[in-house]
């Protein structure tokens, strides 16, 4: 089976050489690579694509023809003739598009029988097991103005209509398609979803990876596939509300929470409503990342007489009379909170003092969102928020396209990458630094999320760490954002190794040099935790949150948020040598003094490897912290008390049959099994040199992801597994098609296909294949200067390897295991001390360690290679 590498070029590289001086056993200089001009680019139509079933699951009632619904997926308009599948009242049919699909729902509905209470409900899942009518599988993230469910009801008169639903359903296997109301038949020629994402063919993507191993081919595919619908070109998100010099327009959408609110507290807040139809008007304060429903929501339900109850989700209520919030009329209300830990709202409408609700103990300082509720359209004007003391914080009067960009409602301005297809459709940087990778070379998308994250930044340098895709960033380096759009010190700090990675795969030394003085500011942030009497990062409150958001935070000094800003000083002091900038050598110099502290006080010798907190040897070690010291250097300091290898071994200890735990089995963390973690992991292994055990990770982590019989089945890779079931944690709302556990797609390529960046932008590639116990593996490569092509086998009379790499590039080509073989290289035969006749392009040859080296430049066209 043939897999492939998610590379997808969406603009013209532009590329410019400068001479290279080689000198014996080594490349020095590199030519300069002008990347693609990002904000600059070309507009590129689309041509509407939709996804269609692939068969039906079930029926219930009397549905005929269900069948006719099973089509090809394609472009969303259509000559020819159509079938025609029929709905009796009552029935229901199931269908299946065999892999996660997404984008805007679609029904065409054929002409009928007039029946003016006709309607239909469509429930969507990920996975057939959550798949409840007319809930689905839980709430999209809150924050993010798109579906608000995983359900809805369309009217049907019976007079023929092509429906295109105004909210994405953004990832989903199963559609669940019901006859509810009415009495007569409905007719139904097609059901899919409109993408919204880039839908080439897995088999037309620039990249591939093809391997003796199918299991592999298939792991690479799916993280391909879950990349391609987590990302998405410029404009392709319909705004979400609208807006017009009467007001804004806001329907049955998720709540969108104010972008540069401050972290509110005791405020009052106003807003007029003019209420077209339906019942449910709600408000958020306090919590950005809860899912909705949630305990700092708010709801105004009323009815057609204008009476109604105002109530905290799961919480207290109070009524208000008739007469007050009719139909047809606008209204103004008025919302107070009081209090912090022991806070309540207060709602006035039209100047009647309705009552207060309390918050329970819920904190109620946070952002401010709105949202009309299920079924319910509400047009808004004059958004007023004040202190206590009278003093106005915000106003708009939302008849300017200004709301749409104050509350992220409007459409994406830039190509992003989610993190989850379905739940999670934010641009996290932490989630970014591992799975960015995977689609570093699809340049509209991964320059749209570094641009989106880096452009928001705090006074005190923070980066943003989870954005809207359709927030409005600054276009250059400022620290001048004050918002809600941050989250935790390693997930900051994560942003300055994604811009490394970026930059390693692209060469794109403009666009980083543009951002370099905000990357500086966050390296900073990362610094002003360190403790001075310790040498050590010391976080605490929210700050110490990590991806594991569901255990809380992660009070005191440990490994996590230690090692990663030792690795990321490192990444930055690699840029600042580029780009010539002094600070390098402060950065070295402070990060092996965080280095040394680390070794010291982080390291158990009872457990083999480096403990969560400082001075709790009793609640075990952590997956990620861990893996950051193996990769930043710490692990294999020199004096360090153990090495990296060991390390891994130590790290066995968190196994479970599903692969292993993201922290020690205490009661501190629930047993959660984390692909993001694990993919840090499986990094760490392959650079400790214990590629066998990073096969093993991939192996036990991501089987149950890959098994086509496996129930929750997406062809994806998941959000994160129960440790004692192996089904997905969380498994009604859970995501099954999350970016951040690709991350063994571009692994593979890197490492056991063996190709990767020995420069910025391939300017200089290695090709160092692992081979990890395979007969052979073929891939291919896109990179700024072209493709490359290359392939290894064993075979029964040694081994062989072959590239092609563009023109204009140099390389470093890694046999492994031939240090002391006869090496052919394109004809000539060479011993372990080398030969005074090269092959043309060939500078060095020569034994290295155990392994064969040989540079070579000038991309010649292919290098063919027997041992």
């Amino acid at each position: 089976m043939r897999a492939v590498l998610l590379y997808i070029p969406m603009h013209t590289l532009l590329i410019s050489t400068f001479g290279i001086l080689h000198v014996f056993g080594a490349v020095i200089g590199q030519p300069h690579v002008e990347p693609p001009t990002f904000l600059n680019q070309l507009f590129r139509p689309v041509v509407p694509y939709t996804f269609r079933p692939t068969k039906v699951h079930s029926t219930k009632g009397s549905v005929s023809n269900a069948d006719g619904l099973v089509q090809s997926s394609g472009p969303s308009s259509r000559n020819g003739t159509q079938t025609v599948t029929k709905l009796s009242p009552n029935s229901s049919i199931i269908l299946d598009f065999g892999l996660n699909v997404g984008g805007y729902p679609l029904f065409e509905f054929g002409s009928g029988a007039l029946d003016h209470t006709a309607a239909i409900r469509y429930t969507v899942s990920e996975s057939l097991a959550a798949l409840k009518p007319g809930v689905g599988d839980g709430y999209p993230f809150m924050g993010f103005a798109g579906a608000r469910s995983r359900s809805e009801v369309i009217s049907v008169p019976g007079w023929g209509e092509r429906w295109l639903g105004g909210a994405i359903q953004g990832g989903q296997r199963f559609i669940l398609v019901e006859h509810i109301t009415g009495t007569s038949d409905i007719t139904i020629n097609e059901v899919g979803f409109q993408a919204t994402t880039d839908v080439t063919p897995i088999p037309d993507l620039p990249g591939a990876f093809n391997s003796s191993d199918e299991y592999l081919n298939e792991l690479w595919i799916a993280g391909a596939r879950t990349v391609q619908l987590g990302c998405t070109s410029k404009g392709s998100i319909a705004p979400a509300w609208h807006v017009s010099a009467i007001g804004t327009l806001i329907e049955s959408k998720n709540i969108a929470v104010h972008q540069k609110g401050q972290v509110w507290g005791q405020v009052d807040f106003s807003i007029s409503i003019y209420v077209i139809s339906g019942s449910i008007f709600t408000v958020n304060k306090g919590n950005l990342f809860a899912p909705e429903p949630g305990p700092t929501v708010f709801s105004l339900v009323f009815g057609p007489d204008g009476a109604g109850t105002f109530s905290r989700y799961q919480g207290s209520s109070v009524d208000f009379p008739s007469g007050l919030l009719t139909p047809g009329k606008w209204h103004n209300l008025k919302f107070s909170v009081r209090g912090d830990t022991n806070a309540s709202m207060t709602l006035n409408i039209n100047e009647v003092q309705i009552g207060a609700v309390s918050f329970d103990g819920t904190p109620s300082a946070g952002p401010l969102g709105i949202s009309a509720g299920t079924d319910t359209a509400v047009i808004v004007k004059n958004f007023l928020v004040q202190d206590i003391d009278g003093n106005t914080l915000y106003f708009n009067s939302m008849t300017s396209q200004s709301a749409l960009e104050d509350f992220a409602t409007g459409t994406n301005y830039y190509g992003v990458c989610f993190d989850g297809a379905k739940r999670d459709r934010v641009v996290w940087a932490g989630d970014f630094s591992i799975f960015g990778p995977t689609v570093a070379t699809n340049v509209e998308a991964v320059a749209g999320s570094l641009l989106l994250f880096t452009g928001i930044q705090d006074a005190q340098g923070q980066i943003s760490t989870s954005i809207l895709p359709s927030a409005v960033p600054s276009e250059v380096p400022t620290n001048e954002w004050i918002g809600n759009d941050f989250y935790s010190l390693v997930y900051a700090i994560s942003a300055a190794n994604a811009w490394y990675e970026w930059y390693q795969y692209t060469g794109d030394v403009q666009f980083l040099k543009k951002w370099w003085p905000a990357i500086k500011r966050d390296i900073e942030y990362g610094l002003s935790f360190l403790d001075r009497a310790t040498g050590l990062v010391t976080v605490e409150g929210y700050t110490s949150l990590n991806f594991n958001y569901y255990d809380g935070t992660t009070p005191g000094t440990h490994i996590s948020a230690n090692s990663i800003v030792v690795w990321a000083l490192r990444n930055a002091a690699l840029i600042s040598d580029d780009i010539g900038d002094s600070v390098a050598s402060e950065y070295r110099e402070v990060a092996d003094k965080i280095e040394k502290a680390v070794n010291d006080r982080l390291f158990s010798k009872r457990t083999g490897a480096y403990i969560l907190v400082d001075g709790n040897d009793t609640v075990g070690i952590s997956q990620d912290g861990n893996s950051y010291a193996i990769l930043s250097g710490i692990a294999s300091a020199p004096g360090a008390p153990s090495s990296a290898s060991a390390v891994i071994e130590a790290m066995r200890t968190l196994d479970t049959p599903f692969g292993p735990l993201s922290f020690s089995n205490t009661s501190r963390f629930l047993p959660i099994v984390s692909p993001y973690a694990s993919g840090f992991h499986t990094w760490a292994a392959f650079e400790a040199g214990m590629d066998d055990e990073a096969i093993r990770l991939m192996r036990t982590v991501w089987k149950n992801q890959t098994d086509v019989n496996n129930p929750w089945y997406t062809g994806m890779t998941w959000e994160f597994i129960n440790g004692t079931s192996g089904e997905p944690y969380n498994s009604q709302s859970s995501s099954q098609a999350h970016g951040w556990a690709s991350a063994p797609t571009w692994q593979l390529s890197r490492y056991v296909l063996g190709v990767s960046p020995a420069a910025p932008g391939y300017s200089t590639w290695s090709f160092a294949p692992r081979t990890v116990n395979l007969k052979y593996v073929n891939g291919r490569v896109p990179t700024p200067w072209g493709t490359i092509f290359a392939s290894w086998e064993t075979t029964d009379s040694g081994f062989k390897m072959q590239i092609n790499a563009p023109p204009g590039t140099n390389g470093t080509i890694v046999v492994p295991g031939a240090a002391n073989k006869i090496v052919n290289i394109n004809g000539i035969s060479i011993g372990p001390s080398g030969n005074i006749t090269l092959p043309e392009g060939v500078t060095w040859a020569g034994a290295d360690g155990n392994s064969y080296r040989m540079n070579v430049t000038n991309g010649r066209s292919a290098i063919s290679i027997s041992v």
